[in-house]
């Protein structure tokens, strides 16, 4: 493994974790590509409207060697990623952050419009230098103080409905 000295094991390690961030962001362009040209196919078959995405995201699953649920969320960040959040999208493709980190901006922005969430997303990761200095908390808060900045009534609405969905369940011990 390169020279075998331990820098030179960092270093690979760290040119290793670009590359699959930057695989990460081309399988998203590449799922959302998938499901553009799975829709069309389905609707020149006549296939209607509701059930024109039924099996996509099974596809990329199996694909990906990933569970029907993963595959679901892979889907749907795919799709955000390339419509929503071109910053956040050329930063993963560009192997500075990671999948992980890019789903973070993707849920804080959920609750936003199509063009509020373009513009917090130029305004979280349009500094790519800086958008890659931010570790999982400062992704998530920079997010939300956008967030709110863009929409205040549905930010907070989000919020309460979060709050209010939130509970506590005891169940009795499982006995032998």
């Amino acid at each position: 493994v390169a020279d075998g000295s331990d820098p030179s094991r960092i270093d690979l390690l760290r040119a290793l974790e670009e590359l699959k961030c930057a695989a990460e962001g081309l399988q998203a362009q590449v799922t959302a590509s998938f499901a553009v040209s799975m829709r069309a196919h389905s609707e020149d078959r006549g296939v209607p409207a509701v059930r024109r995405d039924r099996g996509v995201a099974e596809q990329v699953a199996l694909a990906r060697r990933e569970s029907p649920h993963r595959g679901r969320r892979h889907l749907g960040l795919a799709r955000v990623l390339t419509r929503d959040l071109p910053h956040t999208h050329a930063a993963l493709r560009a192997g500075r952050i990671t999948e992980y980190r890019a789903g973070l901006v993707a849920r804080e922005t959920q609750c936003l419009t199509a063009p509020d969430r373009r513009a917090v997303d130029a305004q979280v990761a349009g500094d790519p230098n800086a958008f890659e200095a931010m570790g999982d908390q400062e992704i998530v808060a920079a997010t939300q103080r956008a967030a709110y900045a863009a929409d205040p009534e549905v930010f907070v609405a989000r919020r309460a409905y979060a709050e209010s969905q939130r509970h506590v369940s005891v169940r009795p011990p499982r006995t032998r």
